[in-house]
């Protein structure tokens, strides 16, 4: 497929973020915040992820590389392998747990004759349907965004326009008894879509210039994510209902709020799909991205008819630790560093330290309180990379001083005089 557009790549991003853990943050932010403060934190978390996101999509064009590929350029082919291995488990996880999500909404807004349909049912149907989409790659995510996108942009809309017919203002001016920090709700919304940041480069990696990825994904995460966050948390003050779909039920807008949950669900883990094919063909270089594709949406299936969903906070906890520095390791590394080079090292050890450096900020940070930012995940993400700056400007100097001490040990050699050399008179 040859390069595509800023418009086009800021629909494949906001297609993934019309999902079913963006509507369970949109009414918590409100509800934990009040309406003003929750908009001020949705508009901030969306500014933190704009930067990374921007940063990380432009990286991916510049060099016409996948999250994966900037990876083995940071990390080194074998120890690549390491770190997208974790990638790929955690995006199989995800995979399941908004599979088990889909099922559970899905089943509560059929009709009441097909009641009777087990949910498990339902979780292997949205699983072939997403299986099958990112089979067909990028080609597919791009033209199921721009059908699904606008779609469910209008449903959300029309959902708010209802729930809000009395008026906005008793919906601004909800105060929560006890409203939690800004910072915290900034938090909830940054560390939600941190991972997406981290893997813009998956889609931006098309784009016709490194400018315009980072547009797209500046729009997408600083202005759609949270309008997105806004549609979903506002009704919600509206009717005292948590649950959107539940909520678009209660308004009577029972086949609207179906065809929002598996538009929903369709686009969200066909991107999940589709950036875990690229993770296995780093592994499997010799794999067709079909074969992968099929491979990790059976796995991800299981892991949701297991239950994964019922370890959705340690999971969570587990992403914004381990997988934040990743970026901040392989975004110094493709601006530092130039060119991709065709066959890097085995391992790159400072590479490793720094994500060590940025993973064990995070996690001694609930015990310590260490915090730079109300955001832990942006924290380890800046940490890693200063440590990464730091260790490449070291390891640098070091070259090349090494370089300098040796042209001065090697002796000269002294050009022999035309005179005394050569027999010709002076």
């Amino acid at each position: 497929m040859g390069f595509v557009g800023a418009l086009r790549i800021g629909l494949i991003l906001v297609a993934v973020m019309i999902a079913l853990p963006a509507f369970v943050t949109g009414a918590e932010l409100a509800h934990a915040l009040g309406t003003r403060r929750g908009i001020w934190a949705a508009f901030g978390g969306g500014a933190l992820l704009a930067v990374v996101a921007g940063l990380a999509g432009a990286a991916g064009a510049r060099a016409r590389a996948s999250t994966y590929e900037l990876i083995r350029q940071a990390f080194g082919h074998r120890g690549a392998r390491v770190v997208n291995a974790a990638l790929g488990a955690t995006l199989i996880g995800w995979y399941g747990v908004v599979a088990t999500l889909f099922g559970d909404a899905l089943r509560s807004v059929l009709p009441a004759g097909a009641g009777n349909v087990p949910t498990w049912m339902l979780v292997v149907a949205g699983c072939a349907l997403t299986t099958f989409t990112a089979m067909a790659g990028f080609k597919a995510l791009d033209r199921l965004s721009a059908l699904t996108t606008p779609l469910k942009l209008a449903l959300l809309l029309w959902a708010f326009l209802r729930a809000i017919e009395g008026g906005l203002g008793p919906v601004m001016a909800y105060q929560p008894a006890s409203a939690v920090p800004l910072g915290t709700g900034i938090s909830m919304v940054a560390g939600g879509l941190i991972v997406g940041a981290v893997l813009s480069p998956d889609v931006c990696r098309l784009a016709t210039t490194p400018a315009r990825a980072a547009w797209a994904c500046v729009v997408a995460y600083g202005l759609a994510f949270p309008a997105v966050l806004l549609l979903a948390g506002l009704p919600s003050i509206a009717t005292h209902e948590r649950d959107i779909v539940k909520l678009m039920l209660a308004l009577g807008l029972g086949w609207p709020a179906m065809l929002t949950v598996v538009l929903a669900a369709w686009s969200t883990n066909s991107f999940n799909l589709y950036s875990t094919s690229l993770v296995g063909v780093s592994l499997w270089p010799g794999a067709p991205s079909g074969r992968i594709a099929l491979a990790a949406g059976a796995a991800g299936t299981l892991l949701g008819l297991a239950g994964v969903s019922q370890a959705l906070v340690p999971y969570l906890v587990w992403l914004s630790i381990g997988i934040p520095p990743i970026a901040g390791v392989y975004l110094v590394h493709a601006w530092l560093c130039g060119a991709p080079t065709p066959h890097p090292p085995g391992v790159r050890w400072r590479a490793f330290v720094s994500w060590a450096v940025g993973s064990g900020w995070a996690a001694l940070d609930p015990i310590l309180g260490w915090s730079i930012s109300p955001v832990p995940a942006l924290d380890a993400l800046a940490l890693s990379a200063l440590a990464h700056a730091a260790l490449l400007t070291a390891t640098a100097s070091v070259r090349s001083g090494f370089n300098a001490k040796t042209s001065r040990a090697r002796p000269r050699r002294t050009p022999r005089s035309r005179a005394s050399g050569s027999g010709e008179r002076p």
